[in-house]
Order: C-alpha cells, then structure tokens, then sequence
C-alpha cells in the first residue's frame, strides 16, 4: 500500500468513484465560443465544455499527487516535510516509468502536430490537444489507484449500478416514447417528431431509441456492453446464492436496456464479448465449475431468444446495411479519405475534421449532416495522419499484449473479462466515432487502458 495517509487515500478514492459515476450523467459547461457555430449551427463536435467529470477527475488527481503540507498547513506555518515531498514525486516517478513508450511518442506527436498546424490552428484544435492530455491522466490515475488500492470491486459494482440506472431509464423512455423528464441530470428532450433524435421505423411507425441521459444511443450501447460482460463476471465469481439472484437480475435489465438502444455496433461488440468471456472462462474452467458454465450459457441463450421475441418488428428494420444510417457512414468515409489524400503526414489537425468537411466534398452539406467519420481509424489518420493512427494502434496492441503475457503467465478471470471489453471496443470504434470525440466514451477508453496498465507484471517502484 502506498504511504498516503488513510483518510486522504480514501478521499481520492472517493473523488474518483463520483468521476466514474457522473460519466453517466453529462452535466456540462458549454463555453461560447465561435467554433461551436462553425458548421452553420451549434455542434458539439465543435464546441468546448467543462463536465463534471473533469471537475472530479481534477479533484481525485489533487488528493493523490498533491504532498499533504500543501492542502493542509495554515498558511505561513512552513512548507511541507520533506518526506511529504518525495512521496509525491516517487508516485508521479511511478506513473513516468510505468507507462508505455508508444504513448510518450503519442504526446510528442501531438506537440508535432500543433506546430505544423500553427498557423491555422483553432480554439477546437487546441481544446483536443489538451483533452487528450487529460485522457492520460485519467488513464494515469486509474492505473496507480487500481494498482496501488483495493478500488477494483467498488469500481466493478458502481459501474453495474449506474448502467442498470441507465438501462432502466432507456426502457421507460422506448415504452413513453418520449423523455421522462429527468433534464436536470443530462436527459436530453426526446420525441419521435423532434430532428436529430435517433429513431426506428417499424411497420410504417416511427420509434425513438433508448438515451438514458446520453448525448446518442450508441454512446450508451457502448457502457451496457461493459456493464454486461461485468455482470457475467461478477455472476460466475459470487458464491452466495443472492449475490447471484441479484447479478442475473442487472444482467437481465442491462441486456433489454441494450435491445432498446438499437445500437447494430452494440450488438455485435456484446455479441463477441461475451464470446470471448465463455471461450476463455470455459476453457480454464470446464471441469471445475462445469454447472456454472452450463447455467451461464443457458441463461444467455434463453435471455437471448427472449428478447429476439419480445423486440422481433424492431430488430428487423435494423437487419440492413442498406438504410439512410448506413450510407452516411460510407459518405463520411469518402470525405475523410480526401482528406487523408491532401494531408497524410500531419492530417487535418486534430478535432478539425468537422470544420473542414464542407471543403473536401462537391455536395452542399447541410449543418446536421456535418458530423465526424465514423470509425475511429480513419478520424485519427484525417486528423493526426498515418503516424498519429498508427501510434494510436501501437498504443491498443501494447496494451492487449499485457493482458495476454498475464494470462499465460496466471489465468485469472479478472484477465479475461480486460479482454472481454478491450476487445469489442476495437469493434465498436469501426462503426462509430465517440471512443475519439465525445467526453463519456473518450474516458471510457482511457479507464480501461489504465486498468489494463495496472495488470503489468512489473517491479513497482520504489517511493521515496
């Protein structure tokens, strides 16, 4: 355990559990800025805003890093001790040295970038240059707290809770078919006949698709994918009957709040994560706990069909690659590759995409149809060129390799379920953009790369 006094390390760890919580819920400063119209109206891939999450983030980094002396010595009476000092550099040291290569030449591509472009830079290029700076240390922080504290459960069991929160909530606003007035915690208004709101059509009606309190309902698909592959986790690891009576049930809800967000990416990344988490728990443990696995896979398929049943109109009508969702993709990928084509070293500068879309099209765009490429690829490369894209693959496969070298060398279920969730994000980020520009998914990524980091069987370093 690190040498934190009790009740600071405690209030870090506290900070940080509120920071995981409110990523459910995007209460957020928008600052005015003119980039945010730069499209011909307000987007939020071009504007900047201060969320809650970063306040906390903020606040967790303060209590970890910050030397006692300094939060709590009247003011006058000295600096802090010595030893207060070297604790604090010895963590920040710990960070330095723990991290991967691939993400200090990710940093000084970044800087690269920022000078090439300097003389066309914009405020929303340098906000992403500095979100990007505060993804690390989001990824830094959850690497030294769930490698140096026990957070790991507690971070298993809120996550599960305020995805079956979201799940709950997606379910009533599918059934009202409209919001259920919950604006005052990030729920967006929603109606069928609103412009912009995610819907399905069946049998000539059209539906609004489960938000919760998300900005769109692949963001939340993306969270219940997560929150599902815990709960099988929890599930096959509790051995009293009510810990598993209660795991099935949140399985159960995070499974329909799922259906409902429609989400054909979501679909497929829970789809091979929980494949990946039988495929492996299986084969580690078939002969041990043969029921469990049995009773698992049953409850899966059964809970599966079911809602095939239930949800069957719905479901059909996202059975294409052919509708108006689709060929947008196709479009947007057409324009980044222009894009990509004028500027392959250096892209377009990052988070400038969206603003120079209008110009690498012959096609009037309308401002709700100016939105990012959606796969997450081939926005880095627009944007960061292929060193950049390149990098940020480095970066996945350096972490996926830690997961394996554990795995050989112990397999653990903890293990399993990392690869279980990394895995599928690499699916979901080539049908969509989030993991790159929006807040929730951006951290998500970066909670999970950090987690990752904290599985490294490396000799921890010494704290001064």
């Amino acid at each position: 355990m690190p040498n934190l006094p009790i009740n600071k390390l405690n209030i870090a760890k506290a900070f940080y559990l509120l920071f995981l919580a409110s990523l459910f819920f995007p209460l957020r400063f928008v600052f005015p800025t003119k980039d945010a119209f730069e499209t011909g109206a307000y987007s939020d891939f071009t504007s900047i805003s201060l969320y809650l999450s970063d306040i906390f983030l903020f606040l967790t980094l303060l209590f970890l890093f910050l030397p006692r002396g300094i939060a709590s010595l009247p003011r006058g009476e000295g600096i802090p001790p010595r030893g207060e000092i070297d604790i604090s550099r010895g963590r920040i040291a710990f960070l330095l040295k723990n991290k991967p290569l691939s993400l200090f030449i990710f940093c000084f591509w970044l800087i690269l970038g920022l000078f090439w472009h300097f003389k066309t830079l914009s405020e929303i290029n340098w906000w992403f240059f500095f979100k990007y700076l505060e993804l690390i240390v989001a990824y830094g922080t959850t690497a030294y707290l769930f490698r140096e504290t026990s957070i790991k459960t507690t971070f298993l069991k809120v996550f599960v809770f305020f995805s079956s929160f979201q799940s709950i909530l997606a379910i009533s606003q599918f059934f009202a078919q409209k919001s259920i007035g919950l604006q005052k915690i990030g729920e967006q208004v929603l109606s069928p006949s609103i412009l912009g709101i995610a819907k399905i059509v069946s049998s000539g009606t059209t539906y609004i698709r489960g938000y919760g309190t998300f900005p769109h309902p692949n963001l939340l698909s993306a969270f219940l994918c997560v929150s599902l592959i815990i709960c099988l986790h929890l599930l096959v690891s509790s051995r009293k009957p009510i810990e598993k009576i209660s795991y099935l049930a949140l399985l159960i809800i995070n499974a329909v709040g799922l259906t409902v967000t429609f989400s054909r990416a979501g679909f497929l990344g829970a789809g091979v994560a929980i494949l990946i988490f039988f495929g492996l728990f299986s084969w580690k443990n078939w002969q041990s706990n043969i029921k469990t696995i049995l009773y698992s896979l049953l409850i899966m398929a059964l809970l599966g069909l079911g809602l095939i049943l239930i949800f069957k109109p719905f479901l059909e009508s996202r059975a294409t690659v052919s509708d108006q969702a689709s060929l947008e993709r196709i479009f947007y990928a057409k324009t980044a590759w222009q894009m990509i084509k004028h500027q392959p070293i250096f892209g377009v500068g990052i988070g400038e995409s969206v603003i120079h879309m209008q110009q690498y099209t012959q096609i009037k765009l309308w401002p709700w149809q100016i939105q990012p490429v959606h796969n997450y690829f081939i926005l880095a490369t627009a944007e960061l060129g292929f060193p950049g894209a390149i990098i940020l693959l480095w970066i996945f496969f350096a972490h996926i390799k830690i997961i394996i070298l554990n795995l050989k060398k112990e397999f653990s279920e903890y293990s399993f379920l990392l690869l279980a969730i990394f895995l599928p994000f690499l699916i979901l980020m080539q049908f969509d953009h989030y993991f790159y520009t929006l807040q929730q998914t951006q951290m998500l990524l970066w909670i999970f790369l950090g987690i990752i980091l904290s599985q490294q069987k490396t000799p921890q370093t010494r704290e001064l």
